[in-house]
């Protein structure tokens, strides 16, 4: 919390407490060598960068992970490089389970509070929700879902990942990496995602308010879809 000075529009002015989201920069190093700088809320750190490898297409079959100050370090011991594949067709979803998914993920304490993270989610294809992580970047909290997908050995087989923020092509790629077959939003979605999503076979839905959805790419996956 921090005092503010609220002062609305006939100049009356209040001494309040403010809850404001702590954000951090933390250096990512991959052994040795430094990789990024990563703009987060400092929680959540390992499965942030195990999720940020896997965009980079590399999956850490075994690791050491360590966090001093404001460095975070993935030591890996073994992996196996990603290759863009398209992701295979398991399951089919209700339009109605990917809204109600939604209108959950939305439900965030955090978010609600404060206005100020992005949200992502991973659901069940009957709309159960599997963990949501927050975060000030909206690619941070997506690759903390990725990140913590691997760490716990989760298959992403009948699983949709959710998030609150806008999808370009990155992160179609971080889905398609993942293995994920369905990635949606509350918000837009830009025409690089759309053409990727296309190639590799990811169901791309946006704009999930209001009680629809915009499906932007295989909408065989939905049950009822064309």
């Amino acid at each position: 919390m921090v005092r503010i000075l609220r002062i609305d529009e006939n100049n009356r002015s209040t001494i309040l407490n403010d809850e404001v989201v702590e954000d951090v920069l933390i250096d990512f190093y991959i052994d040795e060598h430094f990789a990024d700088q990563f703009h987060c809320i400092p929680k959540n750190l390992e499965e942030l960068a195990l999720g940020n490898l896997i965009y980079r297409g590399i999956r850490p079959l075994s690791w050491k992970f360590e966090h001093f100050e404001k460095i975070v370090r993935i030591n890996i011991e073994s992996h196996q490089n990603i290759e863009d594949e398209p992701v295979p067709f398991t399951f089919k979803v209700k339009p109605t389970i990917i809204i109600q998914s939604m209108e959950d993920l939305l439900n965030d304490p955090l978010h609600k509070r404060t206005g100020a993270v992005h949200i992502a989610g991973l659901y069940t294809k009957d709309g159960s929700r599997i963990v949501r992580f927050e975060d000030v970047g909206r690619h941070n909290a997506v690759d903390k879902v990725i990140g913590w997908m691997l760490k716990n050995r989760i298959s992403p087989e009948g699983k949709m990942l959710l998030s609150s923020g806008r999808l370009p092509l990155e992160m179609a790629v971080k889905c398609v990496r993942a293995g994920i077959e369905i990635l949606v939003s509350k918000a837009p979605v830009l025409l690089s995602a759309i053409d990727f999503s296309h190639r590799y076979n990811l169901t791309l839905i946006g704009f999930v308010r209001e009680k629809r959805m915009n499906v932007y790419t295989h909408p065989e996956r939905l049950e009822g879809g064309v």
